[in-house]
């Protein structure tokens, strides 16, 4: 029985792995990827937590209507007991679209990269571990532009001088992308 199971997965793959026939092959989004975006950010260090900002520029390459990567670099920045906290990260992403329509992808994305801040210690730039995930969905407004609505999350964790912070955003961010 599961080797007839497995032999009917098998040869229904590829029907399942094709877009829906809403899909218009003239838009195939494949090439050069770019997108920029921002929104309201809600940032936390140890101790405090604020309401501030987000801003992100993409750029990259759509190997298919499923599959992207690119380099981002991203400013997230909020205010802590009266003082201005920005947070830089530059990052590689892969993006995956889990559903595909002519109108509208549903897509989630993680990158891993360095995160910066000049507002960690004085005089010093504060390095560290980056890491982001993001849920969103892309909305066409022309053959080859989309806005997307995100929800984001980021963590960075800064030193310098002996001082260690762990920063995170939440994001909710809309994006214009272009394929």
């Amino acid at each position: 029985m599961l080797p007839v199971l497995l032999a009917a997965l098998l040869a229904a793959a590829p029907a399942i792995a094709q877009p829906s026939e809403e899909w218009d092959p003239q838009s195939s989004l494949r090439g050069l990827y770019a997108a920029i975006g921002g929104g309201g950010a809600w940032m936390f260090v140890p101790g405090d937590d604020d309401i501030g900002y987000d801003v992100e520029l993409r750029l990259g390459y759509s190997f298919s209507p499923a599959i992207q990567a690119y380099v981002s670099g991203a400013l997230d920045g909020a205010t802590f007991s009266g003082a201005t906290f920005r947070s830089e990260q530059i990052a590689a992403f892969i993006q995956y679209h889990f559903l595909i329509r002519q109108a509208w992808m549903l897509y989630g994305r993680a990158g891993i990269g360095l995160g910066l801040s000049r507002d960690l210690a004085p005089d010093t730039t504060a390095t560290g571990f980056a890491e982001a995930a993001g849920l969103g969905v892309e909305f066409r407004i022309a053959p080859n532009l989309l806005l997307a609505p995100e929800l984001l999350y980021r963590n960075t964790k800064l030193s310098a001088d002996q001082t260690d912070r762990r920063v995170q955003t939440v994001a909710l961010q809309l994006n214009l992308v272009y394929y």
